[in-house]
């Protein structure tokens, strides 16, 4: 009876010592969906110049237009880092590797006359939907602290 109490314990226990997780960061770049906007790729960007058919006619076709906010956005997915988990118990076991991403966004809002007033690469939580992520940078909020942009008040990049 005794050996019987042990293993109805000590089955259930191994297998939640055997299993576990854990996240390791990268420094090299991967595109795991959609295409990149490098910063280099965006020094043709001028405030108050460029228009939006420049702008489509170097980068292609943004992910979503913002008509009504004239708000044009392109995104892709880098590679944070890679998540190694393991789990296992009595004779059995799997592990495996999985990509953790980050959704990067390239922001551009325009002027009326489909001019750049300003644009901005961040770096979108996984937490935040993409929708109040726009609507946040619309009101001047930004959405992450990680970005890079340009606008026509300061030209600065």
């Amino acid at each position: 009876m005794l050996v019987r109490f042990h293993c109805v314990i000590a089955a259930p226990l191994a297998t939640v010592f055997l299993c576990g997780c854990v996240p390791i960061p990268l420094s090299e770049p991967k595109v795991l969906a959609g295409k990149e906007v490098s910063l280099e790729q965006l020094e043709f960007l001028t405030p108050g110049v460029t228009t939006k058919a420049e702008v489509i006619a170097r980068l292609g076709q943004p992910s979503v237009v913002w008509e009504d906010a004239r708000v044009m956005t392109y995104d892709w997915e880098m590679r944070w880092g890679v998540l190694v988990w393991a789990v296992g118990g009595y004779g059995v076991g799997y592990a495996g590797i999985t990509d953790i991403p980050t959704h990067q966004l390239l922001l551009m809002e325009f002027d009326d006359a489909w001019r750049l007033r300003r644009s901005e690469r961040v770096v979108r939580e996984e937490r935040t939907p993409y929708s109040e992520c726009l609507l946040q940078w619309k009101a001047g909020i930004h959405p992450t602290s990680a970005s890079v942009g340009v606008s026509a008040s300061d030209g600065a990049r």
